[in-house]
């Protein structure tokens, strides 16, 4: 009886450090929306490649003309604030938003 019991005790043992919880490194601003669907009715693939080189993510746009903001990267931006220390907002649109850094012009497309 007691070998038994030894047996099923050890089992659940083995068996919980199994069962431990596993943490998907799932971030949000980097990766696709699991909730939107990979083809459409069509079996047209709907995922865009990923484009290396790019650290901005512009999260949204709220438009107004008498003063829009952007959300890139989690800040709250107007048209003339600083980005990382080199990027200047240098305007933002309805459709995404022109970044400046040494008199180069960078667009932000809002995919959104």
């Amino acid at each position: 009886m007691v070998k038994v019991v030894m047996f099923f005790l050890i089992l659940i043992l083995t068996i919980g450090a199994y069962a431990q919880e596993f943490k998907y490194p799932y971030n949000p601003l980097t990766e696709r929306d699991p909730l939107r669907p990979l083809i459409d009715e069509e079996g047209n693939i709907l995922i865009k490649e990923k484009k290396e080189g790019s650290s901005f993510v512009l999260q949204g746009i709220i438009y107004s003309p008498q003063g829009s903001v952007a959300i890139i990267n989690n800040e709250l931006l107007h048209e003339g604030d600083t980005l990382m220390g080199q990027f200047k907002v240098k305007k933002i649109e309805s459709n995404g938003v022109v970044l400046e850094k040494e008199g180069k012009e960078y667009f932000l497309k809002w995919e959104g």
